[in-house]
């Protein structure tokens, strides 16, 4: 089975299990098929792979050079965020203070237009800076 993320909005998905390989699913949407996967969705879609998950926004992929660059310390919050885990605790588990990590995250919702700590995950993922483990 795989997992198909669909984001309908920027900050809203759902979560999906189809039985097909990811290369064909990713395949059929972007070529147009996305009903063979998704009915009752309304298009375009398009689809990536990110790991053994798709990842379905609305919008086209964004280009490399126009994704919001984040650094390693950033990326690493951003996944410990991901893992459901608090400043608190990536404060503790990066050796940093918990002001700190609430200023990486302060200045990554703003570079994403995030209002919270699940609207900068939700679009981290749709933009590909962050591979959600499932």
């Amino acid at each position: 089975m795989t997992r198909i993320l669909i984001f309908k909005t920027p900050d809203a998905f759902g979560v999906i299990e189809v039985d097909a390989p990811v290369e064909r699913i990713v395949r059929a949407i972007n070529h147009g098929r996305w009903q063979d996967f998704l009915p009752g969705e309304s298009g375009p879609l398009y689809a990536r792979q990110q790991g053994e998950v798709v990842v379905v926004t609305h919008s086209a992929p964004v280009s490399e050079e126009d994704l919001p660059k984040l650094s390693r310390r950033e990326h690493q919050v951003l996944v410990m965020l991901g893992e459901g885990l608090t400043t608190a605790e990536i404060a503790l588990r990066l050796g940093l203070r918990p002001r700190t990590v609430r200023g990486y995250v302060a200045g990554m919702k703003a570079r994403l237009g995030a209002h919270n700590i699940q609207q900068l995950v939700a679009r981290a993922v749709a933009l590909g800076l962050f591979r959600p483990e499932m």
